[in-house]
């Protein structure tokens, strides 16, 4: 665990912690140790610095938490998928000649909601849902209302008692495994296609995706994807254009036709000891990607990125977990939010549910059930971006790299020879680091958080000692 030397900062980002706004504070070591003598040299302490302690980042990805993280995160997502279809950060140029779809898939229907309707992107608005007549539950079954950007009625259920709030929490719930099954069976459906098998087809071609989620106002998730098709090298690491009949045309077909069947078994939150099917929604879009320059692949790396700093709620109501019912009392959510946690939180506390929900998702059953854990993002517990191994670099070999920029410039401005204890370049397989940190609390000072220094701080953090290698990705 190296991180308390990434405490320098860039000029003009804050004097603490790049300018984090809930910084952690550790107290602690870090030794290097030769491998071949046993040398063990200290590299840095937090013994030294002001009142003991080094401040390190909180790397929340909100932005209602921490603006400067937030933005740091969001800059590290768009290169990932930017260099996944332009090249750059050990991913050649020649990707971008490489067959490439945008994938949009929706979740299904589970309710009428408000919503804004207009012609074009920046077109006049219309009506909501121009119908006439009732629901069973005898609310107007229809909304004339033209509404505007930031409606709060935006998403909202036209008839509560309609909304099928069990079924969206748990599609939810299955969204990650919906997502995986997805990608299997496409891969499947195009090595038929081509009169392969799986195992033929993954020696000639490499099918890569990043993956963004986005959270709707009506409280359930949307997927956008990039999906690249690669050729398979002489040497397996190598990203080399595909052969001519691996079009977009062709994946798209596949996927098309993947869309309309697949299905996940799941525990009916309706009808208990009853099955359901979870589906995708009816709309999905996919379209190739042409890259007319570099401009292209920046539009659609921003327009993932974008989302995912976004909070589950306006103004960051539901950023951390809800501890309880009564927790829950306090939030000031609008009904519907509210709804849908207190949803969460019934069909968790019923012990059948969950353990066949556990099932269905593939997930070992955990201390606390995955519905009430994820409650305050509506039952989504999955990540909100993702990406094939293969596809680009990463958050870990990004990371790192600022790592060793914010050694460098600290030993520049102090003095210091660059390079670790020994003298020897960043990053020597000859040098093994053992650091011991241990959770001292938030804020830049020890009276900001009383709750922290209790001890309640993030489990990451406490003591710790990590071997680790020059070059890992030891925080990733």
């Amino acid at each position: 665990m190296t991180r308390p030397i990434d405490t320098v900062t860039k000029p003009g980002e804050g004097t603490v912690a790049g300018g984090c706004t809930h910084p952690i504070r550790l107290a602690g070591h870090t030794d290097h140790v030769d491998i071949t003598t046993g040398e063990v040299r200290r590299a840095f302490s937090s013994a030294g610095q002001p009142g003991g302690v080094v401040h390190v980042r909180c790397n929340n990805r909100r932005a209602s938490v921490c603006p400067s993280c937030s933005k740091l995160y969001q800059r590290d997502a768009r290169r990932i998928v930017l260099s996944g279809l332009a090249g750059g950060t050990s991913v050649p140029d020649t990707v971008s000649g490489h067959p490439a779809l945008f994938v949009t898939l929706t979740a299904p229907s589970f309710g009428a909601v408000h919503s804004r309707r207009s012609k074009g992107k920046r077109g006049e608005a219309r009506a909501c849902r121009p119908r006439r007549g009732e629901c069973p539950h005898g609310r107007p079954a229809g909304c004339h209302a033209r509404h505007r950007d930031g409606d709060r009625l935006l998403g909202t259920p036209l008839c509560p008692d309609c909304f099928d709030y069990p079924g969206a929490v748990t599609w939810n719930s299955l969204a990650p495994m919906l997502w995986k099954v997805t990608r299997d069976r496409m891969e499947s459906a195009v090595a038929a296609a081509a009169g392969l098998t799986v195992a033929g087809l993954r020696r000639v071609i490499r099918i890569t995706c990043v993956k963004a989620a986005e959270m709707q106002a009506r409280g359930l998730v949307h997927l956008h994807a990039v999906i690249r098709i690669d050729g398979r090298g002489e040497n397996p690491n190598d990203l080399v254009a595909p052969p001519a009949w691996a079009t977009t045309k062709l994946v798209a077909h596949c996927l098309r036709t993947v869309l309309g069947e697949v299905a996940i078994p799941a525990p009916d939150p309706n009808h208990p000891g009853g099955v359901t099917l979870v589906r995708w929604g009816d709309q999905h879009d996919l379209r190739p990607i042409t890259l007319d320059g570099p401009a292209t692949s920046g539009k659609i790396a921003n327009y993932l990125a974008k989302y995912l700093t976004k909070s589950v709620t306006a103004g960051g109501l539901l950023d951390r977990p809800v501890r309880s019912l009564g927790h829950l009392a306090r939030i000031p959510l609008n009904p519907h939010a509210r709804r849908m946690v207190e949803t969460c939180w019934q069909l968790g506390q019923d012990e059948d549910f969950t353990a066949a929900l556990d099932e269905a998702t593939g997930r070992q059953p955990g201390r606390l059930p995955a519905l009430i854990r994820w409650s305050h993002a509506f039952g989504w517990g999955g990540h909100w971006i993702s990406k094939s191994r293969r596809y680009s670099t990463t958050f870990g070999t990004l990371r790192a790299a600022r790592r060793t920029w914010a050694r460098t410039i600290g030993a520049v401005l102090a003095g210091r020879p660059v390079g670790d204890a020994f003298s020897r370049p960043d990053n020597d397989p000859r040098t093994t680091i053992l650091s011991t940190w241990r959770y001292a609390g938030r804020g830049t000072t020890p009276d900001i958080d009383a709750h922290s220094r209790s001890g309640h701080g993030p489990p990451s953090h406490r003591a710790t000692l990590t071997p680790t290698t020059r070059g890992g990705d030891d925080d990733a």
